[in-house]
């Protein structure tokens, strides 16, 4: 459950204990039938105490204030990484936050399939192992995608051969480069793969009964989805839970940005794939002389061989530029710049 008791309440609750079995202790001696008191449901009334539940086999080990934190973090870990793996398959792929919740590392096991493509990493300076698991659903349409297919799915799920572990690697490789960058508000991290696996019955971090962070998430690759997971045993961020606070993210997030930052940033903006399109021309046919097309008409455009072509890009008119030739391939030279209040 969300709520933790505070002391308060914990000695509220032997104190009341107490009287209850020292009120009890003299009608232990007679006879008469004891009468069951049933368990109260509904609102409590005035003068009768509201006792609340609470499992002591698995206790809270995070706060609200410190799963909101984390859910915080973790969202722009799923823009940094979505934004990423776009690039590296050519194609849309968005990543979206299902649930961040604590569950027993035995729970989180039983919830993840067989096969699958797990890495896990270490994240130092922290000590202990993490786990990223991304669902075959989604793998095998990215993998499919990574090595030139249009990204389908397979029919049954089966076990990755060694090159798909190479693509899983890559893919781990900039999962974990994003989360670095999430977590830098919190602590400097370097996470480092150890070791893959897919079955998860092979993978024993903690003992079953420890509690760990699980963060679920829904990543969409065209129109294909699958679940991808982050967990994070208990024992690992168990130092840095203080630093997990929602009042400290806005109080960085106002602060401005360091170099370190502020450099990370620029080297990923400049790494960014952009796609850059120049438009030789066009014209206008009808239905029918399209359909009368045939090997070798050619078809005029509205542009002469001097004119000056509109170079894109998204979609967005940029620059000007001349058609020619650059190391013997097919080029547009720049030749001027398209204005904010001159774009189409």
């Amino acid at each position: 459950m969300d709520d933790i008791l505070s002391q308060g309440e914990i000695d509220a609750l032997i104190s009341g204990l107490d009287s209850e079995m020292a009120a009890a202790a003299p009608a232990a001696s007679e006879p008469e039938a004891e009468e069951e008191v049933p368990e109260s449901s509904g609102p409590a009334v005035k003068g009768e105490r509201k006792i609340k539940r609470y499992d002591f086999k698995r206790p809270d080990r995070f706060s609200k204030d410190q799963l909101r934190m984390l859910e915080m973090m973790h969202e722009a870990f799923a823009r940094h990484f979505g934004t990423g793996l776009s690039a590296f398959i050519r194609s849309i792929a968005e990543l979206k936050i299902v649930s961040v919740k604590q569950a027993s590392y035995s729970e989180y096991i039983a919830g993840i399939p067989n096969p699958t493509a797990m890495t896990v990493f270490s994240f130092e300076p922290l000590h202990g192992n993490c786990i990223l698991e991304i669902n075959p659903s989604i793998i095998f349409p990215i993998i499919d995608r990574v090595l030139g297919g249009p990204g389908n799915p397979l029919a049954k799920d089966r076990e990755l051969t060694d090159i798909e572990q190479v693509v899983v690697g890559k893919l781990a490789v900039m999962a974990l480069d994003s989360l670095k960058d999430a977590w830098d508000r919190v602590i400097a991290v370097t996470p480092e793969i150890v070791n893959k696996e897919t079955n998860p019955q092979f993978v024993q971090l903690v003992a079953p009964s420890e509690m760990c962070l699980v963060i679920k998430f829904n990543l969409l690759v065209k129109e294909y989805h699958g679940s991808m997971s982050l967990c994070f045993p208990y024992l690992v961020l168990e130092a840095v839970v203080d630093r997990l606070s929602t009042q400290k993210w806005f109080t960085s997030s106002t602060g401005g940005h360091s170099a370190e930052t502020e450099e990370n940033i620029a080297r990923r903006l400049n790494n960014t794939l952009v796609p850059v399109s120049v438009q030789v021309g066009k014209t206008s046919l009808s239905t029918a002389q399209v359909l009368q097309l045939k090997k070798g008409d050619v078809i005029t455009l509205n542009a002469s061989v001097n004119s000056q072509l509109d170079v894109y890009v998204e979609n967005r008119r940029k620059f000007g530029g001349r058609p020619g030739i650059h190391s013997k391939k097919k080029a547009v030279m720049i030749t001027s710049v398209v204005r904010e209040a001159s774009e189409d």
